[in-house]
């Protein structure tokens, strides 16, 4: 999950938030103990923002990654069972 990129994002358009159908998914996997260390994928140096000004990345996915100091990948998440997105 990338939240520092959304809270670059927002400086420049306030109103970018977190994609939900594809967080969702994400945020299931890492609830049931899925991911990797920050270590095993090079990101380490990828700091906590923060706040990202958006609701839903600060009070359910931020809280939830700092919760399981683990990381989930994008790939993780197979599009086609992601709601909403037309294919």
């Amino acid at each position: 999950m990338h939240n520092q990129i959304l809270a670059s994002l927002r400086e420049e358009f306030p109103d970018a938030s977190a994609w939900r159908p594809g967080y969702m998914p994400l945020a299931s996997l890492l609830a049931a103990g899925a991911g990797h260390l920050p270590e095993l994928a090079a990101k380490a140096q990828q700091t906590d923002p923060g706040r990202t000004g958006c609701a839903y990345a600060d009070d359910a996915l931020l809280p939830l990654l700092r919760s399981h100091g683990r990381f989930i990948d994008q790939e993780a998440v197979d599009l086609d069972h992601v709601d909403g997105l037309a294919r």
